[in-house]
């Protein structure tokens, strides 16, 4: 462990980044990063010293040290067989990299988007309301971001009957083609004291959740409110958003912008400092 990388706020939020900052010494030489890439790409698995050294064009001495280090962080693997010792990348050491990496990339980017508020808006946290409902916890997962971002206060519905894995792509589905609602808690969202809301619903069979439809119909105070509207989906978004704006106009509500995610792209920083951009945008106009 480097004594280089003192305990800070940073590596209690980032416990990887001790990790990292050794790895990324060990990775810091064009020379080893040559070789990862040549046993990266070679499917033999036949790789020996002599052969790194004829590909990458350097001594087989300098090759072995280089090896040394990447073997001393995991990232390259040797079998014996015979006289002869053959390297192979440790693919899974790369995933985990990979998921230490994106663990700091988050969290920097969830700064970067607090920042931006911060700002945008000079007198704190933003008015609004953030009303969803989420049925996989994807959705979920999307909103709880931005509010953390954002700030506001965040309302999750809850069907008073809870869909299975079963019903909700037989019953629940055919209750979402039909545009049809279901019971909801809380089935009365008083809206009347935001400057914006923020409306978001999964896609279940191309059209809004039917909960998502009692959401709507639930609200109260929302004539003359701006409001984004955002759906999270699996294959397709359909007609989800064209919906939900519909049926928030019906309200008196204006929408002002629109979003629709896959699951991957709700835990992409860059999309979700897209949906920032937009709420701060609404916000200010």
């Amino acid at each position: 462990m480097s004594e280089g990388v003192p305990e800070d706020e940073t590596s209690r939020e980032c416990p990887n980044v001790r990790d990292l900052a050794e790895t990324f010494k060990v990775l810091s030489d064009a020379n080893r990063l040559r070789i990862l890439f040549h046993l990266s790409t070679d499917t033999s698995g036949t790789l020996g010293v002599s052969d790194l050294a004829a590909r990458v064009g350097i001594s087989q001495p300098a090759v072995s040290q280089h090896l040394k280090q990447l073997k001393s962080d995991g990232l390259v693997e040797a079998e014996r067989v015979g006289f002869h010792v053959n390297f192979t990348l440790n693919r899974s050491r790369m995933v985990q990299i990979a998921e230490q990496f994106e663990q700091v990339r988050s969290t920097v980017f969830s700064r970067c988007n607090q920042q931006l508020v911060r700002e945008k808006i000079a007198e704190g946290p933003l008015n609004i309301a953030i009303v969803y409902y989420s049925y996989s916890g994807i959705t979920r997962g999307l909103m709880e971001k931005i509010h953390e971002i954002c700030g506001g206060d965040l309302v999750e519905i809850h069907t008073l009957k809870k869909y299975r894995s079963f019903t909700a792509f037989t019953t629940g589905c055919l209750r979402s083609r039909s545009e049809e609602i279901d019971p909801i808690t809380p089935d009365i969202i008083d809206v009347s004291g935001y400057d914006l809301l923020v409306i978001a619903t999964p896609v279940w069979a191309w059209k809004p959740a039917p909960a998502a439809n009692s959401l709507i119909a639930g609200l109260s105070g929302c004539a003359g409110k701006k409001a984004i509207i955002c759906t999270t989906y699996s294959s397709n978004p359909g007609h989800c958003l064209p919906l939900l704006k519909k049926n928030l106009e019906s309200k008196g509500a204006i929408v002002v912008g629109e979003a629709a995610y896959s699951r991957r792209e709700t835990e992409d920083p860059h999309h979700i400092m897209e949906m920032i951009r937009m709420i701060v945008g609404a916000y200010q106009a």
